[in-house]
């Protein structure tokens, strides 16, 4: 018996890896992974594909060798979880290089299994030119497919942010790029003030969005493709399907309760319904601080906070998670976009009064060489004036803006306590007045 199996190789499995070994140096420990890589920063696939990483072995940070030679970890790859019996303690994996399915048993076990892409029924992602865009594996396919065809036309199925990032990508390669979407507009989950921004940047910058299309299906065109929606065609050298990811959990068959799309659901410290059973990452649920539910949010800042979390308390330690806010930031061309906690429709569903409050201000005194204007949108309880959200669109770094305000969401800090925050000044980097304090003092006025 493993007294610790992992199955999942990558922030979670790892995080919570170096946890157990830690606190645990004697005890057997076991890492099971599907892939071949291990340990990579999948947020830099598309930088790579712009040219801005010039290797793409810059983004593993650790092989199974080091793995095992730095922090005395084992991880076996091409190993395939394919079921599990919590009431038995195992595990069946299969040997993805024999075919082999043999059982693992585990005193404790974390499921860090990830999530896997959701594939589109209108295409081949078998065919030449056909990519997701989730790991090493697609991104080596990518990077030969592109300097062998050298293709000047891209079709980008899904236009949420990664789609963005890798609309830029393939610009900065001074391709073509329509982006294609369901929906009516890009980065439909994210509030206004942000969607109206990604816009005009895609019109600025040569990108074309179709939004609301349905394809209907998608077929040879000479060395390309053309694809048909039921309101236009559009062809394409190339076709990248970008459209969200689904939690990999389908070996658990329905034994460990969870979301309604899979996500297992854990609580504070990271335990499954299962005994002695934990998740983190992107197969996992985590409780959301202000809706108070738990929420599927896949993101790499969770999934390592969550495994060290489910290490810690797999080797006998006792800490838990408080949770997530969806802090998130993202670069597209010259713009840094931002957000945190809900937006007023959020709010709404979950039954709090709120309202919101839009502003703009200099990112830097207007003399200073370089000012620009950062837009943020701030979210505010009716009465209490607890901030309860936050975008930014800044042209420079929003990141500086958005950890301020979620700071100030998770402390329950009020619109009062922000517009008299003591933040710093000086011409090179801030204004007097910043645009949070700004947005702050106007929706005292409300």
């Amino acid at each position: 018996m493993n007294d610790f199996l992992i199955i999942g190789a990558d922030a979670a499995g790892l995080s919570a890896a170096v946890q157990i070994r830690r606190k645990r140096p004697q005890a057997g420990l076991k890492v099971i992974n599907k892939g071949r890589t291990i340990s990579y920063g999948a947020c830099g696939i598309p930088y790579v594909i712009s040219g801005d990483v010039v290797e793409a072995e810059k983004l593993i940070h650790y092989t199974p060798e080091t793995m095992e030679k730095e922090r005395g970890i084992k991880v076996e790859i091409l190993r395939e979880a394919v079921g599990i019996d919590p009431e038995a303690r195992d595990v069946e994996v299969k040997n993805l290089e024999t075919g082999e399915v043999t059982r693992e048993t585990y005193g404790r076990l974390l499921i860090a299994t990830g999530a896997t892409p959701r594939r589109l029924p209108f295409l081949d992602y078998a065919a030449e030119g056909v990519f997701n865009l989730h790991d090493m594996d697609d991104l080596g396919r990518i990077l030969d497919f592109m300097n062998g065809k050298r293709p000047r036309t891209a079709a980008v199925v899904g236009a949420g942010n990664i789609g963005l990032e890798l609309a830029e990508a393939l610009r900065a390669r001074d391709m073509n790029v329509v982006m294609i979407d369901i929906l009516e507009t890009p980065i439909a989950t994210w509030p206004s003030l942000v969607r109206e921004a990604v816009l005009r940047e895609m019109r600025t910058r040569g990108v074309r969005f179709a939004g609301g299309m349905k394809i209907a299906e998608t077929a040879r065109r000479g060395e390309g493709f053309v694809l048909r929606s039921d309101k236009d065609d559009f062809e394409a050298d190339v076709i990248f399907s970008v459209v969200g990811v689904r939690p990999a959990v389908e070996f658990c068959g329905g034994k460990i309760k969870a979301l309604e799309n899979g996500a297992l659901l854990t609580d504070p410290f990271c335990r499954t319904s299962a005994a002695d059973v934990y998740a983190a990452g992107d197969c996992a649920a985590v409780r959301h601080r202000i809706l108070d539910h738990p929420v599927w949010m896949p993101l790499g800042s969770t999934a390592n906070k969550a495994g060290r979390v489910a290490g810690i308390n797999m080797a006998g330690g006792s800490v838990e998670y408080p949770g997530i806010i969806g802090t998130q930031v993202f670069k597209f061309f010259g713009l840094s976009l931002a957000r945190t906690g809900v937006d007023a429709e959020e709010a709404a569903a979950a039954g709090l009064e709120a309202f919101t409050v839009s502003s703009a201000a200099r990112d830097k005194p207007g003399y200073y060489p370089g000012a620009g204007t950062v837009e943020i949108e701030i979210v505010c309880e009716k009465g209490s004036g607890r901030l309860l959200g936050a975008a930014v669109v800044s042209p420079d770094n929003a990141v500086i803006i958005i950890d301020a305000a979620a700071a100030a969401v998770t402390a329950g800090m009020t619109v009062r306590d922000l517009a008299w925050l003591d933040a710093a000044y000086t011409p090179p980097f801030a204004p007097v007045w910043n645009a949070l304090s700004l947005a702050a003092l106007k929706a005292l006025r409300l």
